[in-house]
């Protein structure tokens, strides 16, 4: 049996990779005649660099970068040399995974260090920039990441206005004569699986922003920033960025990259899915194990795990699902060529347990589900013998 192994990462928990490895592992150990092809994938957050690399033999360069609080650290970008393309993913300077849950605070972080990689791509000779937004600790608007690409932004007073979500509001002009000159010479995509509009009650604030620490209060400041702040990009550049779809992604960044950047906004499930090969993988898998770590209502709104499953339809090929938390099976399994879907969990954990042990976990349901396939085939085979014996 050839089965492809091709999950997403388990945020705050295991990349990709490692998902790939521990169901191989578990699943190997119990049914050792299986075939294994190991795909991960990622959406654009945190994982997407390793499964681009994997896919296109990139190089990774490191430099220097601002993390969401201004502090230094080191960061890195995939470099393509034969494209002369920079891929810069937003989670790598500007990601949640890199604050302590006590930092996290939407109003006062800044994609600053986002821009800084990009800036250190252009000083390479990118020709390409090829931006990823999932995962970001921010709502600014990529405030921060043009500020580093040498935009200015002055409130009333002409007084210069520190990039974070907070002072969206304040900003009364954009100064463009110190942008960085290539930036007119590149091309830029933003890819992303968010399809929300810049600002109102499925803009970037109101769906995203508790999640990176903002309470009500801080949401509803930062949305009335984003209001504001979509005038100003308008007056700038035109461009009604409320009507960009994905410009809400990254806390904003689609919409201020859209006009920025120049960008193009695309789906990121499509291109990783293209990249990686998926397609000519399933035509040669009799089963798909996928997963990521958590499935609920938003997983069906063209995120990468809904777009691999209408895939392996396409390829009629039978799904496995395996995540950390299974919040709408109703709709999974509403999905005529899912067979079966799992969350790891056995029992209840605390929230820092169930991360610990999911390495753990993942194994232990690839040996479950290793021993129901080997004990599938056994009793096909003797079906065949039996009948060959009675024919």
């Amino acid at each position: 049996m050839n089965i492809l192994i091709a999950p997403d990462s388990f945020k705050d928990s295991l990349a990709a990779p490692l998902v790939c490895e521990h169901l191989q592992r578990g699943l190997l150990s119990t049914f050792p005649a299986a075939s294994c092809q190991l795909l991960p994938l990622a959406d654009g957050g945190e994982g997407t660099l390793e499964t681009l690399a994997a896919a296109l033999s990139g190089e990774f360069i490191d430099c220097a970068a601002s993390d969401p609080l201004f502090r230094p650290r080191r960061a890195s970008y995939l470099w393509l040399p034969a494209t002369q393309t920079a891929v810069v993913e937003m989670a790598r300077a500007s990601g949640l995974e890199l604050l302590t849950a006590a930092e996290r605070d939407a109003t006062c972080t800044t994609t600053l260090g986002t821009g800084e990689l990009l800036a250190h791509a252009l000083a390479r000779g990118a020709q390409h920039l090829v931006l990823t937004v999932g995962g970001s600790a921010t709502n600014d608007a990529a405030l921060g990441l043009a500020t580093a690409l040498g935009f200015e932004f002055w409130d009333e007073a002409g007084q210069s206005v520190l990039p974070t979500g907070a002072n969206l509001g304040r900003i009364r002009r954009i100064g463009t004569a110190r942008v960085h000159p290539r930036l007119a010479q590149v091309s830029c995509r933003v890819v992303t699986d968010v399809t929300n509009p810049f600002y109102g009650p499925t803009g970037a604030a109101h769906v995203f922003a508790a999640q990176k620490g903002a309470d009500a209060a801080a949401i509803a400041h930062l949305d009335a920033g984003l209001r504001h702040f979509a005038g100003v990009l308008l007056t700038t550049f035109g461009t009604d960025v409320q009507q960009v779809p994905g410009s809400g992604a990254g806390g904003g960044a689609g919409g201020g990259a859209a006009c920025f950047l120049r960008a193009e906004i695309t789906s990121a499930a499509d291109w990783i899915l293209e990249i990686t090969g998926a397609a000519n993988r399933l035509q040669a898998a009799d089963l798909l194990i996928t997963g990521e770590g958590r499935v609920d209502a938003q997983t069906w709104n063209g995120k990468l795990l809904a777009r691999l499953l209408a895939l392996a339809a396409q390829h009629h090929v039978p799904v496995v699902l395996v995540c950390g938390t299974l919040h709408d099976a109703d709709a999974v399994l509403a999905d005529p060529n899912v067979r079966f879907a799992t969350s790891i969990l056995t029992e209840p954990l605390s929230l820092a347990e169930a991360l610990r042990r999911t390495p753990e976990l993942l194994e232990i349901q690839g040996k479950l589900f290793g021993r129901l396939l080997a004990t599938g085939m056994a009793r096909k085979k003797q079906d065949l013998i039996g009948r060959k014996f009675t024919d």
